[in-house]
């Protein structure tokens, strides 16, 4: 028997995790634009990127919020468990400062200047180091699925009375033309959505908040045949796993197999006001 698992090793996979992920690229984008739409005329935030890697939502979101005139201050928080994936967050972040700001100056007054801070904290998302209720925005991209909906008491701890929530998560139904075409392989174990919702609605309740948005969305990325998926897969940290193996014979026809090979997610898209 040959095992055919991928478990995450985010910290081996750093420098190829962008290249490798174009679909949470996608869906960083389309979880900023949602953020900011939901935050206008903000003058100063506090945010914080749960299980961060190597920045993409902190980029999407910030050079967003940064072309905000209104915007005069920001504190940046990026918590992950890999240190080399939080340096390239901090590299990210360090070019946003570099970023112009968008407003021209109305005839001799000043250009606006902003002032950022950031801090990266290499934390387990199910335990971080931040207090109660502190943070304007709480948001995680294509993280929480490493963990258990119990993390959902977590996030909502650090967010602030009239704070947001704004999550994407990847479901059950997630992998499909994988597990249509190569049915031993072994595919990752994705919660569904109700898993999810019902922890949503739990911290909902407690903090008499007001869900925003609730949608599914299906991404994704077409590649030329499942051993170049697989090679994928692997570059980007660990997307795939199983608790069984794949016998030798089986492994190796598959792979024979050179036609295209989609990889598409099904994405969870939770914003909450609490």
């Amino acid at each position: 028997m040959m095992p055919c698992t991928v478990t995450p090793v985010f910290e081996q996979f750093a420098t190829s995790y962008d290249a490798a992920t174009p679909i949470q690229s996608q869906v960083a984008e389309h979880l900023a634009q949602l953020i900011v739409h939901y935050h206008t005329g903000v003058t100063d935030i506090c945010v914080v990127d749960v299980g961060c890697g190597t920045g993409k939502l902190t980029q999407a979101v910030m050079s967003k919020f940064l072309q905000n005139a209104a915007l005069t201050s920001a504190q940046l928080y990026g918590v992950d468990t890999a240190a080399s994936m939080l340096a390239i967050w901090q590299q990210r972040v360090a070019h946003l400062l570099s970023m112009p700001l968008s407003s021209t100056p109305v005839s001799s007054l000043p250009a606006p200047t902003m002032t950022l801070h950031s801090q990266a904290l290499c934390a387990n998302m199910a335990d971080m180091a931040l207090a109660n209720q502190s943070a304007d925005l709480v948001m995680s991209s294509f993280a929480l699925h490493w963990t258990s909906p119990s993390v959902i008491a977590e996030l909502g701890r650090i967010v602030k009375t009239k704070g947001q929530l704004h999550l994407a998560i990847p479901v059950a139904g997630s992998f499909y033309e994988v597990r249509l075409r190569f049915p031993k392989l072994p595919i990752f174990d994705f919660l569904p959505s109700h898993a999810w919702l019902a922890a949503i609605e739990t911290l909902q309740q407690q903090r008499q908040g007001t869900l925003i948005y609730h949608t599914e969305q299906s991404f994704a990325f077409s590649y030329d045949n499942l051993k170049s998926l697989l090679k994928n897969l692997k570059q980007m940290g660990g997307a795939v796993s199983g608790k069984d193996s794949i016998d030798t014979a089986t492994f190796r026809r598959y792979l024979q197999d050179q036609s295209p090979i989609g990889l598409d997610y099904q994405l969870l898209m939770i914003g909450l006001q609490l």
